[in-house]
């Protein structure tokens, strides 16, 4: 028994020895609480005479005080509410401790990232220590009163960002390489943030809108992380943070932080992504640290839910092939490097071919063969995807003209286009242009749209294909039912076929994600859309998908994707099939 309050003693004492602020023992049985630590701030800010209130009496003076952010009020109330607590306190075992995020005002006005445990006590089941810390408890490694920061603007040796006042990228570097200097025995983070795809807020809405959105990014920054952070701009729409490590930037954290930065920039529709470098020292330079953040941030800028990734070395390599890819496409387009290979669609009932679908390869000198979801995402970050897009569209109509040569019955073939495509202000000018070159009917081409074009200016995107059905172009929905918006774009856009996702036929076997397959199947067919299920590789599944009633199959099941000549021979073998049972019938 002494021993047991000897370590209650302990724990004790190292809590209040701690970073909290706050450290509040609390009775549920009897409603009361104990207050061991609490900064004159929160004192202040309370209504109640905590030394005579209830422990529901200020729950509830603190829920309605207005000292946490209403983005995670609820997420404090489901937490710190007594009979919630009661409930940790019987799930808890051994002192674990139970851990939610908040953002509590500070004493400068501002709403801070904090963190709220519950620690049971071992010597009763009903009741527990509640204690709040700050995001980082460390030493500030901000500005200090000596910063050498406060130098004339407009000299072009400034260490601030006109903008928007924070350290640039030279200044943060050299504060950064300073504060792990001086503290060899720390770790520390990285953390860079990108907006993705922000030069199409200045290209669209002007770069005055596009300063005001670089300036609430950077003001929320401020406020969100208190003195224990380093901040600077690091270029462009690019932010940097260095932390002390601790641990904290877990998905559930990371995923917080997120979303209080869509609360308070205007512009909701803005997707971040982070990339970090954690556990650091004074042997890497801020610099070289921030490249590596950078680096762990391109291959998800444009990934639908991946908001952050962390640096590996294995991406130095990746980098390497990533510049590599990037300073060749234009000179491999240009020498023929790219081809294009054609993937059939085969009728869901009768099994007859009855269109194709056009994929871009490229088969790189020195690298080999690549594959699309390696090159796509450079082309896009780059803007290349713009020609390039134009470029298989112009093949295709090509190939069609081969085809016709040939005295082969043309039939519809779909070309992907890139979301930055519909952004240009001539697009179906440019696609009417080619069509109309090359005398191709219209209605034998399709354009392919994946659901990420619509993440914003939804409007502007109807418009713009309501532009291509108007003009006798069919528009085909791709990858339907991989993404959060389906549904609501269903009834909005202008569409005419949704390609149902490959993930279905990964899970078919999976009763709730088959009904939901069939589903979408019935909602495309009430619509009045056709539907071409993609992945199919099984008899089973072709079974499976002409009893849910969809239009027509696409997937290794017929064949994969081929070049032109090899297509050109399946197209001739089918229609050989086709009238070879005709004749027997």
């Amino acid at each position: 028994m002494h021993d047991a309050q000897e370590m209650r003693q302990l724990f004790v004492k190292k809590l209040l020895g701690s970073c909290y602020t706050k450290v509040v023992h609390i009775n549920l049985r009897k409603d009361t609480f104990q207050i061991l630590k609490l900064d004159d701030f929160e004192r202040e800010y309370a209504t109640i005479n905590l030394k005579k209130a209830k422990l529901s009496e200020w729950f509830n003076d603190f829920v309605n005080s207005g000292m946490c952010h209403e983005s995670v009020r609820q997420k404090f109330v489901d937490f710190a509410n007594p009979s919630n607590l009661k409930r940790l306190c019987k799930r808890c075992v051994n002192g674990s401790v139970q851990i939610v995020y908040l953002r509590l005002i500070g004493k400068e006005g501002n709403y801070q990232p904090s963190i709220m445990e519950f620690f049971p006590d071992a010597d009763d089941h009903f009741s527990g220590f509640v204690t709040v810390r700050p995001f980082v408890a460390s030493t500030s490694i901000s500005q200090n009163k000596d910063y050498e920061i406060m130098e004339k603007v407009n000299d072009s040796d400034s260490k601030i960002d006109c903008l928007t006042g924070l350290l640039n990228r030279r200044a943060f570097c050299e504060k950064a390489d300073q504060i792990m200097a001086a503290n060899p025995d720390k770790k520390y983070d990285i953390v860079v943030s990108d907006v993705v795809d922000f030069k199409l807020v200045n290209e669209h809405f002007g770069y005055e809108t596009g300063d005001k959105i670089i300036t609430e990014i950077s003001e929320w920054l401020q406020c969100s992380t208190g003195s224990d952070f380093l901040i600077g701009r690091y270029g462009g729409d690019q932010f940097v943070t260095l932390m002390e490590h601790t641990g904290i930037l877990t998905d559930e954290f990371i995923r917080y932080i997120h979303q209080s930065a869509r609360e308070v920039i205007s512009m909701k529709d803005l997707a971040f992504r982070l990339g970090i470098y954690e556990n650091i020292d004074s042997s890497i330079s801020a610099a070289i640290a921030c490249d590596r953040a950078i680096m762990a941030l391109q291959p998800i800028k444009h990934k639908y839910g991946k908001l952050y990734a962390f640096y590996e070395d294995k991406m130095l390599e990746e980098l390497e092939r990533y510049r590599r890819m990037e300073n060749d496409m234009r000179e491999s387009l240009r020498t023929g490097e790219f081809y294009l290979v054609f993937q059939p669609k085969h009728n869901a009932f009768t099994g007859e071919l009855e269109g194709a679908e056009t994929l871009l390869r490229w088969n790189h000198s020195e690298l080999g063969s690549l594959y699309p979801s390696e090159f796509i995402p450079i082309m896009e970050d780059s803007g290349f995807i713009v020609e390039v897009d134009m470029y298989v569209w112009e093949e295709t109509c090509k190939c069609i003209k081969r085809w016709e040569a040939l005295g082969i019955q043309p039939f519809p073939i779909s070309v992907n286009f890139s979301r930055l495509n519909f952004r240009q202000p001539d697009f179906v000018k440019k696609i009417l242009s080619i069509t109309d070159k090359y005398r191709v009917d219209r209605s034998l081409l399709h354009l392919e749209v994946t659901e990420n074009i619509f993440e914003s200016r939804l409007m502007e995107m109807r418009h713009t294909l309501q532009q291509c059905q108007d003009s006798g172009f069919k528009i085909e929905l791709d990858d339907f039912g991989s993404g959060y918006s389906s549904l609501n774009i269903l009834g909005d856009l202008p569409l005419d076929i949704i390609k149902l996702d490959k993930s279905f036929m990964n899970e078919i076997s999976d009763k709730k994600r088959s009904s939901i397959l069939h589903g979408c199947i019935n909602l495309a067919n009430s619509l009045d859309l056709n539907t071409v299920v993609e992945g199919v590789e099984s008899k089973e599944q072709v079974d499976v998908i002409r009893n849910y009633g969809a239009d027509m199959i696409q997937g290794y099941y017929f064949s994969e994707p081929m070049k032109e000549e090899a297509f050109v021979k399946y197209i001739l073998d089918n229609i050989y099939c086709a009238n070879s049972s005709q004749a027997i019938g």
